[in-house]
C-alpha cells in the first residue's frame, strides 16, 4: 500500500507505505539505558536536591505528586516577554516564562503504566491547576504540558515525571491547528474535530471509548502507532472537564499507554488545548518514537509512516496478529 494522506484540517501530508511495514513485535528492540548514577532528585528524602516546592498531593503519609521549578529551565521570568524584529529579518527576545516538573509517583521504580486510573486523574487535575495558574503570569502566551518517556523521546531521568513550559510565544503547531479550526468555524459554524470524532467512531481507526472520551489513530498519523484522545463534547481547556470526565480521560490514557508498553516503546505524550481567547478542541496526543526520520522527512516535511493508522488501531484493539 502506497498512499498520500492529508491531515484532517490543515495542510500536513504523510505517505503511508505499508510495504515497508513490520509486525508490532518487530518494533521491540533494546533501548539505551538512562544513566542512574548518584541520588535521584525526585525520590522522597531528596527534596533538597530540587528547587523549592510549588504544590503537592499527599495521602497522609507523604507526597504522592510533587511540583517544583525545573532546576535547569528552558525559560525564566527574567527580562521581558516582548519579541522585537530588527532589520526586517531578525526577530528575538528573552525566553520568558516558567518551567516546572511534576513528579508523578514517589516510587522510583513505578512506571506510568502502573499508576492507577485514580492517580492519573489526580495528575490531570494538577495539570489543569498549574496551567490556569501559569496563564495568570503577564506575558505568557501558551502553556505546554508534555511527558518524555525513554532516551529517544528526550528524557534524562528515569523517575516518572511530566514537564510544563509556559512561555511568551504561541507555538506554530498549536497556532496552525487554531487557525484551521477558527477558519472552519467561520465557514461552517461548527468545530471540525467534533465532526471528525463522530466519523472516526464508526471507522477502522477506532481504539476505544467510554462515556466522555474517544481514542483513535489519526487518519494522517506521522508517527507509527500514534494515538489521539479527544473529549466527545466540545471542550477547549483541561480545566473545563468535570470529575467524571477527568477520570474517563485517565482511563483511556492508561489503556493506550499500557498497550503501547508491550512494544517497550519510547514516547512523547502531550496536551493541546485552546490558548486564551482562541478556539480549539482539547486533546491528548501519544506519539511513539520508534523510527528515526531520514533526509526525505527533514527535507520535505512529509513523513513516511510504515504502519498504517488502521493497522495501529488493530494493535491497540488487541487484534494485531504476530
Amino acid at each position: 500500500m502506497h498512499e498520500l494522506r492529508k491531515d484532517y484540517i490543515f495542510s500536513r501530508w504523510v505517505i503511508v507505505n505499508t510495504e515497508r511495514a513490520k509486525r508490532p513485535k518487530d518494533f521491540i528492540k533494546q533501548h539505551p539505558k538512562i544513566n542512574e548514577s548518584g541520588p535521584c532528585p525526585f525520590c522522597p528524602g531528596n527534596e533538597s536536591l530540587t528547587p523549592p516546592e510549588i504544590a503537592r498531593i499527599s495521602d497522609g503519609k507523604g507526597w504522592q505528586i510533587r511540583v517544583f521549578p525545573n532546576k535547569f529551565p528552558a525559560v525564566t521570568l527574567k527580562g521581558s516577554s516582548d519579541l522585537k524584529t530588527r532589520d526586517s529579518y531578525f526577530t528575538s527576545g528573552d525566553a520568558f516564562g516558567q518551567h516546572e516538573v511534576i513528579v508523578e509517583t514517589p516510587n522510583h521504580r513505578e512506571k506510568f503504566t502502573g499508576l492507577s486510573v485514580e492517580r492519573i486523574a489526580q495528575l490531570l487535575q494538577m495539570f489543569a491547576t498549574r496551567i490556569e495558574a501559569l496563564y495568570k503570569i503577564p506575558g505568557i502566551k501558551y502553556v505546554s504540558v508534555f511527558k518524555n518517556h525513554g532516551l529517544e523521546a528526550g528524557t534524562s531521568l528515569s523517575h516518572e515525571h511530566t514537564q510544563i513550559i509556559a512561555y511568551n510565544k504561541l507555538p506554530n503547531n498549536v497556532l496552525r491547528e487554531v487557525k484551521a479550526i477558527e477558519a472552519h468555524y467561520r465557514k461552517h459554524r461548527k468545530c471540525p474535530y467534533c465532526e471528525v470524532i463522530e466519523i472516526e467512531k464508526k471507522g477502522p481507526r477506532r481504539i476505544a471509548e467510554n462515556k466522555s472520551f474517544f481514542a483513535f489513530t489519526p487518519y494522517a498519523s506521522i508517527f507509527e502507532f500514534e494515538a489521539g484522545i479527544f473529549p466527545k463534547r466540545h471542550v477547549a481547556r483541561l480545566s473545563k472537564l468535570d470529575e467524571e470526565e477527568m477520570r474517563d480521560l485517565a482511563e483511556l490514557i492508561k489503556k493506550v499507554v499500557g498497550k503501547l508498553s508491550e512494544l517497550d516503546a519510547p514516547y512523547n505524550m502531550y496536551l493541546h488545548e485552546a490558548p486564551p481567547g482562541r478556539k480549539h478542541h482539547l486533546h491528548v496526543k501519544i506519539v511513539p518514537r520508534l523510527i528515526t526520520w531520514g533526509g526525505f522527512e527533514h527535507c520535505t516535511g512529509c513523513i513516511i509512516n510504515t504502519v498504517s493508522p488502521e493497522q495501529a488501531a488493530e494493535f491497540y484493539r488487541s487484534e494485531a496478529k504476530g
